[in-house]
């Protein structure tokens, strides 16, 4: 199923990279669901954007023709809308009085669906030009029709080619949490937050026993595609660290403390993407950095690895296993 008009086309505009390059999509697609019932529907392209009024039209330029004119209004707000609308038609009109054709029908397409009282205007204002104009059809395509026309089975080649609908997502993996994590005060990632004058460590405890617990949690369900885009993450925010302790690392002081060095790691961590297989949560990603750490691959201040060298603590991981166990025992009994 398409989403709403307004996520649909969204994704348009985003993938498009500029408003601009929307608005070309905009009429590609709209010329492409016209060819579907219609498959003489073309285009026309002048000098300068002088189109004549004309984004999609049927028929013959020296007799009589059928126009769709685009308009990438994502919202319809009013007076701005209308009046771009009217400057279209008349434009086209002007241009058929000069060049000898005869405009049968006129359809506006946009992507979005009109309040109430525009839809109103619209519906009045196209009363009104059928009558002054002699033009037999004035009708609107709004995002409900343009999303109907796509949803139809003969436009999936176009739905695939212009708007690509996102693979399922898994569902993101559960965060273990605890209650009581004191038992941490021997990790060697406690100790080297400390020694970056961190006094309060409770957050980065219970950040990295939800890592430490995904990565055990995947070993024991033998994901090895997961354990892979685990590690995949870990290396990556290896690089991210690095970078930041190598740019910082001028700046320390005398006690080798980097000013912004936990702050920014963790801040970029947690917005890292997904590895692909692996749907995280923003604190599974902050908790691989604590973990880089436990794991003396990383550390926050310059003397990190004599740091690391010289722990003495039992492994932070033990303790986690400890915790899960009992968890799972607790479930069991």
């Amino acid at each position: 199923m398409l989403p709403e008009p307004k996520v649909l086309f969204g994704q348009m505009q985003y993938e498009a990279g500029s408003e601009a390059a929307a608005r070309q999509r905009f009429q590609m697609l709209v010329t492409e669901l016209v060819a579907l019932r219609h498959p003489n529907a073309d285009e026309v392209a002048g000098p300068g954007g002088g189109d004549w009024g004309i984004d999609t039209y049927v028929g013959r330029l020296d007799e009589t023709i059928a126009v769709w004119q685009s308009k990438f209004f994502m919202d319809w707000k009013g007076k701005d809308q209308q009046d771009q609308v009217r400057d279209s038609f008349r434009q086209l009109l002007q241009k058929a009085a000069e060049e000898g054709f005869q405009v049968d029908a006129w359809t506006l397409c946009v992507p979005c669906i009109l309040p109430p009282k525009e839809q109103k205007w619209f519906d009045s204002w196209a009363a009104k030009n059928r009558r002054i104009h002699n033009v037999r059809s004035i009708t609107l395509w709004n995002g409900v029709k343009l999303r109907r026309l796509l949803a139809q089975e003969d436009a999936e080649l176009i739905r695939r080619a212009y708007l690509p609908v996102a693979a399922p997502q898994p569902p993101a993996e559960s965060l273990a949490l605890a209650a009581d994590l004191a038992g941490l005060d021997a990790a060697l990632f406690v100790r080297q937050l400390e020694e970056a004058g961190y006094v309060e460590t409770d957050a980065a405890r219970g950040l990295f026993f939800a890592a430490e617990a995904l990565a055990r949690d995947l070993a024991a369900r033998g994901n090895r595609a997961g354990i892979g885009a685990l590690e995949e993450l870990h290396l990556e925010i290896q690089a991210l660290w690095e970078q930041k302790f190598n740019s910082l690392l001028p700046m320390a002081d005398e006690r080798g403390r980097m000013m912004g060095l936990v702050d920014q790691v963790l801040k970029e961590a947690g917005h890292c993407p997904d590895p692909e297989g692996l749907r995280l949560r923003p604190a599974h990603r902050r908790g691989v950095a604590h973990r880089l750490v436990e794991n003396s691959r990383a550390g926050w201040v310059r003397h990190w690895r004599e740091v690391a060298a010289s722990h003495k603590g039992l492994p932070a991981g033990d303790l986690v296993a400890e915790k899960l166990a009992t968890a799972h025992a607790g479930e069991s009994s």
